[in-house]
């Protein structure tokens, strides 16, 4: 008996081992990455709140706020937008080939908690005037998500929207390419944005981190959101 127990063990921490070097694959080498994001299914348990697009001199940003609406946080939740000129025609959208993943996907999304997704590649050429975002359907997270928390959030250049803080893995989990999304908010809504990609943040550590917002952040507040890596 003791043999079987064993035995059986062996296969799950084996089992174990090989799920979590999928995801590792899968994060460094995504589908979308490949073959370019395509969201089949919506997702019925996060739905997006607001999507905003925000012009710049040298490139314009997106904003999406997206919440979770099950009881389970959600993992590797893949956004797909499509961003449109004045006219109505489309300028750029997410699906083409070689895109990191941040740029094609939300890494985690707590339970019930709205999250603000930003993409600032979005090229100057085109005039963008609006976008449309679809959240297509994502994993459950295996146990809780790492903590992460961010401090200190100031504008340094209004003109030039530098912005810094301090990001902190609260967590027993290395975070590998943990993404810092900053907006800034004024009269409720988002006008200005930003992200800084941070290539590793050991587990307990602290970093501070910079982002040049596109848009008008000054006199309005700042925000951060850093969705945590569930796989590390």
């Amino acid at each position: 008996m003791a043999g079987a127990l064993s035995g059986c063990q062996s296969t799950q921490e084996q089992s174990a081992k090989l799920e979590a070097k999928a995801k590792l694959e899968k994060r460094e080498h995504p589908t979308s990455a490949q073959h370019g994001l395509s969201i089949a299914h919506p997702s019925t348990e996060a739905k997006v709140l607001e999507a905003t697009v925000l012009p710049g001199s040298e490139g314009a940003a997106v904003a999406v706020t997206v919440e979770n609406t099950s009881a389970q946080a959600l993992e590797a939740v893949p956004i797909a937008i499509a961003v449109k000129g004045a006219s109505g025609q489309i300028v750029y959208q997410n699906n083409t080939t070689g895109l990191e993943p941040s740029l094609t996907e939300i890494s985690s999304l707590p339970a019930h908690e709205p999250v603000t997704w930003v993409d600032d590649q979005i090229p100057a050429s085109g005039e963008p005037a609006s976008v449309h975002a679809t959240v297509g359907e994502a994993p459950a997270a295996q146990g809780a998500l790492p903590q992460i928390a961010v401090s200190g959030l100031s504008l340094a250049e209004a003109s030039t929207g530098e912005t810094a803080g301090t990001v902190h893995n609260r967590s027993t989990v290395d975070q590998r390419h943990l993404v810092v999304y900053v907006t800034a908010v004024r009269s409720g809504r988002i006008v200005a944005a930003g992200r800084a990609v941070l290539a590793e943040l050991a587990a307990g550590a602290s970093m501070p981190f910079q982002v040049f917002l596109i848009g008008s952040p000054d006199g309005a507040r700042l925000v951060a959101d850093a969705p945590a890596v569930a796989s590390g």
